[in-house]
């Protein structure tokens, strides 16, 4: 490959300086002393770069100092990031070009570019959407336009099911999320089949947020989640996760409506059988950690330290007899959203 041209391009994205002249030869000189990566002297650079005689052989010195300016440990590694062969297959390069490709899109709000990214995705196995709806994730907390995106793209099939649901952050790490998440509910199709799904989704995890930072309006998404009696039928059809929410979130709204203990006590009771029945009917690990954790975060902040134990008690008889050993349910992998790829 052409070292030197390679340089002087890889010196430019970095600098903004195009060394053509003995000036540049100084700015960069100056530049390179700045990083304290080494010290190459402005007649070092000119003879490497600007003097046409091919017997001028520079030292490796220079070599490493010029790679390292340019972010690299030295000149071996400088050579095998641009080399094409050896990128093909390094997985680093290659994590970091997507990464690159998608921030460009995020921060100059070309979206449209990033929808059609998703959707050649389509066909691809779920971890590797996961993949691409992380670094989308993690690209958007650097700015805030999230809610921009999902307003205009909240009906998007991928951004719906992977960057809203499966990826659904319980600490709101993006500037505002929360109305991102009411853009998402805005966008769902009323005469879709998961609309009620849908519905309870974006107004548990509302309702849940504002409880916890104690916005006043955590009690208009619970009214709008437990003073409806028309849900009630649709509950059971729900995924165990939407099911679990929707349950246990009950015990922060009857808090806030300042129930007395007598119907907190007899909606306790009803928790506890509905809980051991969906441990009896639950099979797998995922599932089983998906109420688990769910329950927990509630019945702790309550302090309902009895109850939950009492729950934990029948999770940990679960796994006992279905994998013949005790596993510590604190200590498995959260299932709740992005939390289990990025936890706080």
């Amino acid at each position: 490959m052409n070292n030197k041209k390679i340089l002087l391009d890889t010196i430019f994205n970095k600098s903004g300086i195009y060394i053509t002249t003995k000036n540049d030869c100084k700015l960069i000189s100056q530049l390179i002393a700045d990083e304290k990566v080494g010290f190459l002297s402005e007649s070092t650079l000119y003879r490497f770069f600007l003097y046409n005689q091919h017997a001028n052989k520079p030292y490796k010195n220079t070599f490493n100092v010029l790679a390292k300016f340019c972010g690299y440990p030295d000149w071996n590694t400088f050579l095998k990031y641009y080399d094409s062969n050896y990128l093909f297959n390094e997985p680093k390069f290659l994590n970091n070009s997507i990464d690159t490709v998608i921030k460009g899109f995020v921060a100059n709000e070309n979206f449209k570019p990033l929808i059609e990214v998703f959707e050649t995705l389509e066909n691809e196995n779920y971890k590797t959407k996961e993949f691409f709806g992380v670094k989308t994730f993690l690209n958007f907390q650097k700015t805030p336009l999230f809610p921009k995106f999902i307003k205009e793209f909240g009906h998007h099939h991928f951004v719906r099911k992977i960057l809203i649901e499966s990826l659904f952050d319980p600490y709101h790490r993006m500037n505002g999320y929360a109305e991102s998440i009411e853009h998402y509910m805005n966008a769902t199709d009323k005469n879709s089949n998961y609309y009620i799904r849908d519905l309870i989704f974006t107004q548990a995890v509302l309702f849940r947020h504002y409880y916890l930072t104690s916005n006043p309006k955590a009690i208009q998404f619970g009214e709008k989640l437990y003073e409806d009696s028309s849900w009630e039928s649709s509950i059971n059809q729900l995924h165990i996760f939407p099911q679990t929410r929707f349950m246990a979130y009950k015990f922060w709204y009857l808090k806030l409506k300042n129930n007395s203990k007598i119907q907190q006590k007899t909606y306790s009771e009803y928790f506890k059988n509905w809980i051991k029945n969906e441990i009896e009917k639950k099979d797998t690990i995922h599932e089983l950690n998906i109420i688990y954790h769910t329950t927990k975060e509630v019945l702790l902040d309550l302090k309902m330290n009895e109850l939950n134990s009492e729950i934990k008690l029948l999770f940990e008889a679960k796994i006992s007899s279905r994998y013949n050993h005790t596993l510590e349910f604190d200590k498995l992998y959260n299932p709740n959203g992005i939390t289990s790829i990025l936890p706080l």
